[in-house]
């Protein structure tokens, strides 16, 4: 059974608790409208994360924190690259001997904690929890307490609110206070905080400092803070460009997204219409848009979060009920799929469109019924004859068979990752 809904009408301090609590495994799904993030639960622990755009991969994290070289990464990814069953950099790492199994389960660690807080700081969006058979990494075995990562996350946050008094959002300018002699012997600093101060020019921002000096983005911030707060350097606002009087018309960003749609330009139409949405939080339009690009990359759970966003809370909309039925079938909720059909068909049998969705929910009931008929072995007459093999090869599965059995193993294994990194 699927937990679903707004984020803001369920804190996800609570919702992680919850899942902990009830030692639920599967994935949960959370759409912010410019960012999705997803982690997986093994038994209410937590055994991977990821965030569709910001996050760092693990073998860089190990390369910018020092655990691995720029030839030993290459090494690696090379071989991963090559290799018939795919391993996790990480695993190789401990196989080269390039890193111990404690270093590497440690980035993994600090990876979920930093992904799992950026996701708590999201205050708009939705989130969907999939029940889900999962299991961690065979290799590290890697899995963390979900109350663990709920302590270190709070303090984060309580971090991030104290940093934010002195810099309240990555994207200032930093510059060295007038009066700062640098060349003073009296200053004693580290070498991270010399390092900052060699990076700030007056024109880049935090944000393009932290990606200057490497590291994690918490732990560079905290850094800029004390050196706001012992006054070296101080953070102002990005101005922006002067405006004209006189522009040139734009085009409706809407239209914009729905011809990069129709030109099959996928991820361009996502960053548009997730742009939209920073804009205008609650356009309908741009969530309905936003949701058929990600069904067109098979993206399902991210459709299926932004249709219902796009339906604003109402269950009568035919267009929204239409879609998701589709977007449901695809990851194989039938049930659901049929319960959205049907409201589909109660508000609109006359659409031209109602006959080959009564064919489907036919089709997906005889489907339901057909599994509960299976037939019962343990009645002793089974025999090893039984097992042998044919006398005659089966015949082939037609061409159109194989063709959708193999795009169903490919959305299988892409909607189906177990841990690692």
């Amino acid at each position: 059974m699927a937990i679903e809904g707004p984020i803001k009408e369920l804190s996800l301090m609570d919702l992680f608790q919850l899942l902990a609590m009830s030692r639920k495994s599967g994935v949960l799904t959370l759409d912010c409208t410019r960012n999705v993030g997803q982690v997986f639960f093994v038994s209410g622990n937590i055994i991977r994360s990821t965030l569709q755009q910001g996050q760092e991969k693990l073998g860089q994290m190990m390369l910018s924190s020092g655990k691995l070289s720029k030839d030993q990464l290459d090494i690696l990814l090379k071989e991963q690259a090559s290799a018939k069953q795919k391993k996790k950099i990480g695993a190789l790492a401990v196989v080269r001997g390039f890193a111990t199994k404690n270093t590497v389960v440690a980035m993994l660690k600090t990876q979920v904690e930093e992904t799992v807080s950026t996701i708590m700081g999201w205050q708009e969006g939705y989130f969907r929890f999939e029940d889900m058979e999962l299991v961690s990494d065979p290799d590290l075995g890697f899995l963390q307490i979900t109350e663990n990562v709920i302590m270190e996350v709070s303090r984060r946050l309580d971090e991030w609110s104290k940093i934010q008094s002195k810099l309240p959002d990555l994207d200032m300018v930093l510059t060295l206070a007038p009066g700062s002699d640098l060349t003073s012997a009296r200053l004693d600093l580290r070498p991270e905080e010399w390092l900052i101060l060699a990076n700030i020019d007056g024109q880049k921002t935090a944000r393009q400092v932290i990606a200057s000096v490497g590291g994690r983005e918490f732990e560079i911030a905290k850094v800029i803070y004390g050196l706001c707060a012992t006054g070296l350097v101080k953070a102002t606002a990005l101005k922006g460009p002067l405006s004209l009087d006189i522009q040139e018309p734009v085009m409706d960003p809407i239209k914009a997204g729905l011809e990069l749609i129709r030109k099959d330009q996928l991820e361009k139409a996502i960053e548009t219409f997730s742009d939209i949405l920073q804009k205008e939080p609650d356009s309908p339009l741009a969530h309905l848009y936003l949701a058929e690009a990600y069904y067109k990359t098979e993206s399902f759970d991210e459709a299926i979060m932004e249709y219902k966003l796009a339906s604003q809370g109402r269950d009568d909309n035919p267009e929204i009920n239409y879609c998701l039925g589709f977007a449901y079938a695809k990851i194989g909720r039938l049930e659901l799929a049929v319960e959205r059909w049907e409201r589909f068909l109660s508000f609109s049998h006359q659409d031209k469109r109602a006959g080959k969705i009564r064919e489907l929910v036919d089709l997906a009931v005889r489907w339901a019924e057909g599994l509960e008929e299976k037939a019962d072995i343990a009645d002793g007459k089974q025999t090893m004859a039984g097992f042998d093999k044919p006398a005659e090869p089966a015949p082939e599965l037609s061409p159109e068979v194989k063709a959708w059995l193999e795009r169903m193993k490919k959305l299988k294994e892409r909607r189906l990752p177990i841990a690692g990194e």
